[in-house]
């Protein structure tokens, strides 16, 4: 059998880690030294792709069709829901296929993040990172992540700008071992920043929007850099190309389909299930899923393709670099084309591509220089944590791709556990929101009255949640 092998994109994260998907029965990963973002490391994630890579099938309401009849079923569910449709893209497909949904999805855009609720002049700082050498260079960092579980790749630029004398000062909910401060969310005002500090928070569809206009101001009070890691593949260039477009947030969305505003939902590369309640879903006439990956929500219509390693096309990595993907495969954009009634030039869409960056050629090795303007004083409000216990998820690229994952516990300190005598090896149970459950737990260095979680368990009502907690 001869082995198929493309030169890919990990769709773990927006970080831009190349690697090499072999197909020879099975797909396996193979890392690629070339990759300027992450020379060939992979984290845990990355080295897990064969599980995410599912064969899925298309189909209308539970029977299996081709793809093209799915399609031309999507486009006349979308037609006669006219005015109550809305599309959702969080951004995991190529620059290409993205222009081409905009132009599908009419007035009703959402690519996941809040964009409304923030100033328009911080929009290019939240949407392009930094280049990753500079945060090797810089003299003070101040991470607002957990990049162990957030961002692994990172900790390699992290350590070696420690390593060139760099002070690391974690504000988190717990002790980061690499930091040589660490300061807790809400003991805020004890941070130090300077013009030398760069600030290290990130942007998805669960960001707290106060939190992050505080961090703005923080950066921008002190003339600190600020770079925004994100979570998707093509997370950039979903802003980038989307920047003059009308979008509306996550919770707008949620919000209208409760209200039974918006009735059909068409999801490009997106599954809805980790972000949108799932007796919210219940109540949309149709859940159409285009996708290349098996999907946890259940959908009224489901277009398969290829994956994205397959794919032709583009994606804008964290620096803003332009990265291309190794596939010729372009059914995505054939579907899309169905939807729309006309056909899509995948060259015509490449050339806008390269336009809205301002490139002449795609070059992972080059990152285009970027207009980044000064954005001005920003009027935000701190949430002070309620007293009782909080429930804090703390998501991974497991979370959002729905893989399953060995965090299936909860962090807390020695103090939790000794007030509530907890045993080794034992659960804590949690309650929230009228339900509870049993979780196993791990001892670490955690704020008090915090249990922090590597995953969604279905009780949360936000990213931080009230919970009472006992043995």
């Amino acid at each position: 059998m001869t082995d198929n092998v493309y030169s890919t994109i990990c769709p773990g994260c927006n970080f831009g880690c190349g690697l090499y998907i072999r197909e020879n029965g099975k797909s396996e990963v193979d890392f690629r030294k070339s990759s300027p973002a992450n020379a060939g490391k992979l984290c845990r994630f990355g080295m897990s792709l064969s599980r995410l890579y599912v064969p899925v099938k298309s189909m209308v309401d539970g029977k299996e069709t081709s793809p093209e009849e799915a399609a031309k079923e999507a486009a006349k569910r979308i037609s006669a829901g006219k005015g109550s449709t809305a599309f959702l893209s969080f951004g995991n497909t190529t620059s290409e296929e993205l222009l081409a949904f905009q132009k599908v999805a009419e007035s009703y855009l959402c690519t996941g993040a809040n964009f409304e609720a923030l100033p328009k002049d911080a929009y290019q700082t939240l949407s392009v990172g930094i280049p990753y050498s500079e945060i090797e260079a810089a003299k003070h960092i101040v991470l607002f992540i957990d990049p162990y579980e957030q961002y692994p790749l990172i900790v390699r630029r992290l350590l070696s700008a420690r390593k060139k004398g760099a002070k690391i000062t974690s504000v988190w909910w717990k002790d980061m071992p690499l930091a040589d401060e660490n300061i807790r969310p809400a003991d805020i005002s004890k941070l130090q920043l300077t013009k030398d500090s760069l600030v290290i928070a990130d942007f998805h569809p669960l960001s707290d929007v106060e939190q992050v206009k505080n961090i703005l101001s923080l950066a921008k009070n002190a003339g600190a850099k600020i770079t925004f890691l994100k979570p998707f593949a093509n997370s950039t260039g979903a802003y980038q190309l989307s920047k003059d477009v009308k979008q509306k947030s996550m919770a707008q969305l949620v919000e209208d389909i409760n209200k039974g505003t918006i009735k059909t939902l068409f999801c490009l590369e997106s599954d809805p299930a980790e972000l949108i309640p799932k007796d919210v879903l219940g109540k949309l006439t149709n859940l159409i899923i285009q996708t290349g990956q098996a999907s946890a929500a259940k959908a009224s219509v489901v277009i398969a393709h290829e994956p994205l390693y397959k794919k032709k096309g583009t994606l804008i990595n964290n620096e803003g670099r332009a990265q291309a993907l190794g596939g010729a495969g372009t059914s995505g954009l054939d579907a899309l084309g169905i939807i729309a009634g006309a056909k899509f030039d995948f060259n015509s869409l490449h050339e806008s591509v390269k336009k809205a960056l301002g490139i002449s050629a795609v070059d992972e090795f080059t990152i285009p220089k970027y207009d980044r303007p000064a954005y001005g004083a920003i009027q935000a409000q701190a949430k002070p944590m309620d007293a009782k216990p909080a429930l804090i998820d703390v998501y991974s690229p497991f979370m959002w791709f729905n893989l399953a994952d060995d965090n299936d516990f909860v962090e807390v300190n020695l103090n939790m556990v000794r007030a509530l005598k907890l045993l080794k090896g034992g659960y804590i149970k949690i309650k929230s929101n009228g339900s509870s459950l049993e979780k196993r737990f791990r001892v670490a260095a955690v704020q008090d009255n915090v249990l922090l979680a590597g995953r969604k368990f279905g009780i949360e009502k936000g990213t931080i949640t009230p919970v009472e907690v006992s043995r």
